[in-house]
């Protein structure tokens, strides 16, 4: 019930203010990593910041096999009365070959205009010994249920307050005991 009354109160909050300012409006892209070695796989993430979007277009990905997404993401919050959103768009991808290549752009309608990411260089190099690299995970969802809302890491106070002890040592089989006779 306490969830329901605050999302009406969110409601309200943003009715009452104007929801993103649309000339703020900035779409962008971000990669993982520039260079990647044969075999791995990473992470793509287009974002729309300060503004309503609508009909996004992700690039073709020539070159990249699409491991998984895309993945939508959306988030709003109040600040001393200002109101920012941000709203992401997450691939995976993998390359099908060693090679330079480019994330094309993707593009997005909002406040009357079209906005288009630049597009990203990425390194694909030879990985002659099998290396597996795996780019940063998602972020666990909310322990409240609320995904997207900005909440404090819950996991900083998470640790011990009192000093470790060791890690109990296995104990090594007893020695037979032998019987000694004197002569």
């Amino acid at each position: 019930m306490k969830r329901i009354a605050l999302l009406v109160a969110a409601c309200f909050l943003l009715a009452g203010s104007p929801l993103v300012a649309q000339e703020n409006a900035r779409f962008s892209v971000e990669v993982s990593s520039d260079s990647i070695l044969m075999g791995n796989y990473f992470k793509v993430v287009f974002t729309l910041e300060n503004a309503n979007g609508e009909q996004f277009e992700a690039p073709l990905f020539q070159g990249f096999d699409v491991v998984s997404g895309p993945s939508f993401s959306s988030s709003i919050s109040v600040i001393n009365g200002q109101t920012s959103q941000k709203v992401s768009y997450t691939y995976y991808l993998q390359a099908r070959e060693i090679g330079n290549y480019y994330i094309e752009p993707a593009s997005i309608a909002a406040g009357g205009k079209i906005l288009e990411t630049l597009p990203v260089e990425v390194i694909v190099v030879p990985n002659p010994d099998g290396i597996i690299q795996k780019p940063e995970q998602p972020e666990s969802p909310s322990p409240w249920g609320l995904d997207g809302w900005d909440w404090p890491d819950i996991r900083l106070f998470a640790k011990p307050m009192l000093p470790e002890s060791p890690a109990p040592q296995p104990e090594a089989p007893p020695k037979k005991k032998r019987k000694t006779y004197k002569l």
